[in-house]
């Protein structure tokens, strides 16, 4: 029932995950906060995962589908030039287009999930041909799965055709496209503040109370949707040669090459080691709200874990296309970070660099200088 439901129920799809409750659109900071606050208390061991065998969308597809929401506008007058724009493409089935306007919903919420970094154009016709076909098996499934037009049990093969050949024809290069003329600009925007998205969600997982849980291949950017595509082999030679030349790069190397995955790796590698050496710091370490000041206040989330002389101040940006990509430096304007109390000096746990506190406040400006994430330990 919920698998049938998810599959039809399109509003936002990032939010159709497995005992997920897609009419809550969010939680707010402190609402989050508190959650934090009594999982420490009651469930420290609770596992925090993001992406699992059975996830309909992988952790960062999710997080580029929530960038959706950030811009409303754009996504509403981009859904009626697409629908537009490609209703030639539908196919009469009975009087009825395929694919339907949810179907079709729901395709163009799954493309920009999943859209490679690579230019479309410049892409191989063998890189293009998978992708169309994992895009074809993945609403053939998602069809079924609904069964509004098609099911297992009763397929409508030519239902499922036409949907096919609607994917092929609105993903052909071809310069007459007119679809991908305006989708690909919102793609790749959309890509940017997914990736700022995706990046606070890792940082929190790995820094709220709990056990986080790194699914296998989402240690760097991963897009794939519900099994088979989220159950193909990984690449772990290639992952721990990554892993292995991470200590030579920079930040401004890592954040200029985003796209690459290393970031993320980066990322979880620091904060993975900084667990281990502070154990209890996590284990049994207290969670401290703290607030924030200035024109984008309401664009970050921050808290410090403290254990006896042990303490870590985690900085994660969210609305993010009111940051702007990358989210670093000066673009924080005026907004700052009230430090515990007594905070006088910590370190940048990514960067190594000092941070140093005026009356337990730091700016973020200086806290994100080189990360669009930071974690703070104390000097």
């Amino acid at each position: 029932l919920e698998d049938t439901a998810f599959y039809i129920y399109n509003r936002l799809a990032a939010l159709n995950e497995v005992g997920g409750e897609p009419q809550r659109f969010g939680l707010s900071v402190e609402g989050f906060h508190q959650r934090n606050a009594e999982r420490q208390a009651h469930w420290p061991a609770t596992m925090l995962a993001t992406s699992t065998h059975d996830t309909k969308r992988s952790e960062d597809v999710r997080a580029r589908m929530a960038a959706i929401s950030e811009m409303p506008d754009v996504w509403r007058r981009s859904l009626g030039r697409w629908r537009t724009v490609n209703r030639r493409a539908k196919r009469q089935i009975d009087e009825s287009d395929a694919p339907d306007g949810n179907e079709e919903y729901l395709l163009y919420q799954t493309l920009l999930g999943t859209w490679a970094f690579e230019s479309w154009h410049g892409m191989s016709e063998a890189a293009r041909s998978e992708y169309v076909s994992r895009i074809q098996q993945y609403m053939a499934k998602a069809m079924k799965e609904a069964k509004v037009n098609t099911s297992w049990v009763q397929p409508n093969e030519e239902w499922d055709s036409a949907v096919a050949d609607f994917i092929a024809h609105i993903l052909d290069p071809a310069p007459q496209n007119r679809f991908l003329e305006g989708f690909i600009p919102l793609a790749e925007e959309v890509a940017r503040i997914g990736a700022i998205n995706s990046l606070s969600q890792t940082l929190l997982k790995l820094t709220s109370p709990g056990v986080p849980d790194i699914y296998q291949g989402n240690e760097t950017w991963d897009f794939s949707l519900v099994d088979p595509d989220n159950r193909q082999p990984v690449d772990y030679a290639h992952r721990r040669d990554m892993l292995a030349a991470l200590s030579g790069a920079t930040p401004e190397d890592l954040l200029g090459n985003w796209s690459d995955g290393r970031i993320k790796l980066f990322l979880i590698h620091r904060l993975l080691s900084f667990r281990r050496d502070n154990a209890e710091l996590f284990r049994s370490g207290g969670y401290r709200p703290l607030g924030l000041a200035g024109g984008l206040a309401d664009c970050c989330i921050a808290f410090a874990r403290e254990h006896e002389a042990q303490a870590v101040v985690v900085l994660a940006p969210r609305l993010s296309s009111r940051v702007g990509f990358p989210a670093i430096g000066d673009v924080w304007g005026d907004t700052a970070v009230q430090l515990p109390d007594g905070w006088k000096a910590g370190h940048d746990l990514f960067t190594g660099e000092p941070r140093g506190a005026e009356n337990s406040t730091l700016r973020l400006s200086q806290a994100l200088a080189h990360f669009p994430f930071a974690a703070l330990t104390k000097a």
